[in-house]
């Protein structure tokens, strides 16, 4: 008889085992199942955390957004109402009082958040007038300006835009005396 087995020498010593059979170590496909199965889980793991970083950043971005139209809308309602029936520099009245409003949330004490520029606040043409039941768009209505009737409602849409363009905000001001 022969000191080995199939599996290695012989045990000399009592309390030693003798090898099993069973216990050849891990085979190819159990090695193979354990790294799809860990690279599935580390797979959906980053895709979590991109959809966590890209949401926060969306909504930080929403959160700048709206914290810029907040002070834009205090610039606004704080600077002097602009007639309507005056024409200033340019051609129309309403040019007028957008672009007057336009240098006022840009050149004021309004905050631009870091990282942004100035030209994506803007006021939206166009400013619309009150004629006495709604607001209209004063190149279509049938009166430009209704100031000298009484009626000196202005209705201004501020909007701001993100920088990478995800986020476009913006809210309706109305500006009176």
């Amino acid at each position: 008889m022969s000191d080995t087995t199939e599996c290695g020498p012989r045990p000399t010593e009592p309390d030693v085992a003798p090898c099993d059979r069973q216990d050849r170590g891990v085979s190819l496909v159990e090695i193979l199942v354990s790294i799809v199965l860990i690279g599935t889980v580390m797979v959906a793991v980053l895709g979590a955390l991109q959809i966590s970083v890209t949401g926060s950043r969306i909504e930080r971005d929403h959160a700048r957004a709206h914290q810029w139209l907040q002070s834009a809308i205090g610039a606004v309602q704080s600077a002097d109402r602009v007639p309507c029936d005056q024409l200033g520099a340019y051609a129309t009245g309403e040019e007028n009082v957008r672009n007057t409003y336009q240098d006022v949330i840009r050149g004021s004490s309004v905050l631009i958040p870091p990282g942004w520029a100035e030209t994506q606040l803007e006021i939206v043409p166009t400013v619309k007038v009150w004629d006495g039941d709604q607001y209209l768009d004063p190149y279509s209505a049938p009166k430009p300006c209704y100031d000298s009737d009484g009626f000196r409602l202005q209705l201004i849409t501020i909007s701001v835009e993100s920088p990478d363009g995800d986020v476009i905000e913006s809210v309706e001001v109305v500006k009176n005396d």
